[in-house]
């Protein structure tokens, strides 16, 4: 008995509330369904960013005052909201049950895994999932059409880019056709129950033990211990069955393995999301309607405001850049680079008008790719924005 009420009994009533939520969650779709069906024969977009702010503010309100964590319900409705829009982009491309064979790093139930799933289901794609030991060997794999979309990690909020995905995309034959984001809600876990401060070896990723660098300083006897993989990891410690050992990953990775989680939720950052992007052989074409980004590699002249220049063409069609990462140019010592991310279509006219600015502006341009957006940003950079760049790039008058 509990509290005078039987366990049994108490475990029926929230079997019949989880049914009950499923069943609205159902319902609500169907109602955002019928939403994208009386917006068909419209210009209007599929996602209204402020609407969906709107819905998030209100829901995180009500949980508050119901003594519910606001960001528990708030993170529950950005992926209710996530996939319903990702469902109607499904629907106006047209893609809706193609099988494919998807590549990604790692093993069954890493990080790259569940965000290549997550994708697919999404737009209800049916899929077959095939690991593979580097990203490089699934970039190979998609080009030798081993496998029809690859899904590779490009930046984490906590840990920044991953430069070697940079480097293949400059190199590859392949194109961006799609943009996932992945929650990285970490967890510790070890064959059983054991207290934390007997740990002597945490497996983990190397980005996994980065975005945990505070957790594991309270564990002054654990040694970190590199694998390729957070699911890797999870593996190799139930394999070697040692209670002093431990991972770090996803706790869907835990589960499958049959460990016990020890800790949840050991990030150094709450908000610590991974953003993939999703390859394949032939770039995309993309509805209209839909929200989507353009990536490129932009080449520009090794000289005083080159790059500038560019980003002033960007500033001037009122194109809102997302994203702007350096690297290396091969065989150019001291010479970059640069990946750029904007919203924009290239289906548009005004978007095409701008990539063929660019290509007269900088020495090269390769386009990797138009794609519907996962992340959108509300804030353009516009003429003040690039005024305010050249102010801190131009040098000092006299």
């Amino acid at each position: 008995m509990t509290g005078g009420r039987d366990l049994g009994a108490l475990r029926k009533e929230l079997d019949a509330v989880d049914k009950g939520l499923v069943d609205l969650i159902a319902r609500r779709l169907e109602i955002v369904a019928g939403i994208g069906a009386a917006k068909a024969d419209t210009d209007t977009p599929v996602r209204d960013v402020a609407r969906e702010r709107a819905v998030l503010d209100g829901v995180e309100a009500a949980a508050r005052e119901r003594g519910v964590s606001g960001e528990l319900v708030r993170r529950i409705f950005r992926e209710i909201i996530g996939h319903a829009v990702d469902k109607q982009v499904a629907e106006l491309q047209g893609t809706g049950g193609v099988p494919a064979t998807v590549g990604f790093q790692g093993v069954e139930h890493a990080y790259s895994h569940l965000a290549a799933q997550k994708h697919l289901a999404g737009r209800g794609w049916e899929a077959t999932y095939r690991g593979y030991p580097s990203f490089a060997a699934v970039v190979d794999a998609l080009v030798a059409a081993e496998c029809d979309l690859a899904v590779l990690p490009v930046e984490n909020t906590t840990a920044g880019s991953i430069n070697q995905v940079y480097d293949l995309l400059q190199d590859s034959p392949v194109h961006v056709v799609g943009e996932e984001t992945w929650r990285v809600d970490h967890a510790l876990a070890a064959i059983g129950a054991v207290p934390v401060g007997s740990l002597t070896r945490v497996l983990s990723h190397p980005q996994g033990l980065e975005q945990c660098a505070a957790f594991l300083r309270t564990l002054p006897n654990a040694v970190p211990v590199h694998v390729f993989d957070t699911a890797e990891a999870m593996r190799t410690v139930a394999e070697q069955g040692d209670p002093t050992w431990a991972a770090i990953g996803s706790p869907e990775a835990a589960d499958a393995h049959g460990l016990v989680v020890l800790r949840r939720a050991i990030t150094d950052q709450v908000e610590n999301f991974t953003r993939f992007l999703v390859l394949a052989r032939e770039p995309a074409v993309v509805a209209p309607r839909v929200p989507s980004k353009t990536s490129l590699v932009l080449v520009t002249s090794h000289e005083e405001g080159a790059l500038l220049r560019c980003l002033q063409v960007l500033a001037r069609s009122e194109h809102s850049m997302t994203k702007l990462e350096s690297r290396p140019r091969p065989g150019r010592p001291f010479e970059y680079l640069f990946f750029l991310d904007f919203e924009g279509n290239i289906a548009e006219p005004r978007t095409r008008r701008v990539v063929e600015e660019l290509r007269r502006t900088a020495l090269s341009v390769k386009l990797l790719g138009s794609y519907p957006a996962k992340v959108v940003r509300a804030d353009t950079v516009s003429g003040q924005a690039a005024d305010t760049l050249e102010a801190l790039v131009a040098p000092p008058e006299g």
